[in-house]
């Protein structure tokens, strides 16, 4: 063995030592950032969802600074809680950002008397259960869409088109919500829907004139009927106050008759019971009566049987008096 042999083996016994200690120290920094692998940390719109080895052991971390099993011992998926997430029913968002007109077969539907009309229903939700919107099935958002299509098909094959199109939107969206709502509860996929709104129910482009002629028409039918029911309620009124008007005065005329035609009896009565006591002196009584009154009505002339005067007495009329 030489000299140069002799040097390299000593350098390398003193050089040993310290490659073994720096080896422990990369170790044992390995060992730190593989544990410190372990701290994650869950915003406040966020829950955590701890897997070990497949299993979910924890459903809901709440917001802060947590610890796991590093990789690939545990696994954290953090989907968010709080914000409100959109799906479009019969367009696509992206679509309609680029300005784009959705497809006929999307945004058509079938309606119960038959006739095809478009509608465009945007519904918002939020995650309910973590671990579910996770796990329970492979596609949620994507399931909103076909379960809200199901829904908004089935309502609105009970309707008519003109209902949908003027009074039953609000009813049709409501409707929506709950009974999604009720299928995906039955999935059991964590999600809750918060709203849905109808953006557009139109007829289709190919009859729109149509539609808005017999909206047009139905809309002159409402306001005709609405010109006869005021007409009718300002004239019924008066009808109503000139009939009860008549028939005060035909009571009135009919008690008037009553009380004379009863005075007229009592008179008549009267004039018999005397006429029975003294029939010559009732009947000169009435001769006079009589005379009185038709002749208060006629010229009277007294004419001297001599000189052929005539007197008018005219002025002994009672009107004259």
């Amino acid at each position: 063995m030489n000299v140069a042999e002799t040097t390299v083996r000593s350098d390398m016994s003193a050089g040993l030592p310290k490659v073994w200690k720096l080896a422990r120290l990369i170790a044992l920094v390995a060992v730190a950032m593989y544990l410190l692998s372990g701290i994650y940390v869950v915003q406040p719109d966020e829950r955590g969802v701890v897997r070990r080895l497949g299993r979910v052991v924890a459903a809901d971390i709440q917001p802060g600074i947590h610890y796991r099993i590093p990789w690939p011992v545990d696994s954290v998926a953090r989907p968010q809680v709080t914000a409100i997430k959109r799906m479009s029913i019969g367009y696509k968002i992206i679509d309609q950002l680029r300005g784009l007109t959705p497809e006929p077969r999307e945004t058509q539907f079938v309606t119960g008397d038959e006739n095809i009309i478009e509608m465009q229903l945007l519904v918002q939700y939020v995650v309910k259960d973590p671990a579910r919107f996770l796990y329970a099935a492979e596609e949620p958002h994507w399931l909103i869409k076909k379960v809200g299509e199901s829904v908004l098909t089935e309502k609105v094959a009970a309707l008519g088109v003109d209902e949908l199109l003027t009074t039953a939107k609000i009813e049709v969206a409501t409707a929506v919500k709950n009974r999604a709502q009720d299928v995906l509860d039955s999935y059991g996929v964590g999600m809750e829907i918060v709203a849905a709104h109808l953006q557009e129910v139109n007829p289709p482009r190919e009859v729109a004139d149509a539609f808005r002629d017999v909206a047009s028409a139905r809309e002159d039918r409402s306001r005709i009927i609405q010109e006869a029911n005021g007409y009718a309620n300002r004239v019924v009124p008066m009808a109503r106050g000139e009939a009860q008007r008549l028939i005060t005065a035909a009571e009135g005329y009919r008690t008037e008759k009553a009380k004379t035609a009863e005075g007229e009896a009592h008179r008549f009565r009267a004039t018999v019971v005397e006429y029975w006591k003294n029939p010559a002196a009732a009947r000169q009584r009435l001769y006079l009566e009589v005379m009185e009154e038709v002749l208060s009505k006629v010229r009277k002339y007294v004419v001297d049987a001599e000189s052929g005067e005539r007197l008018n007495l005219r002025f002994l009329s009672q009107r004259d008096r």
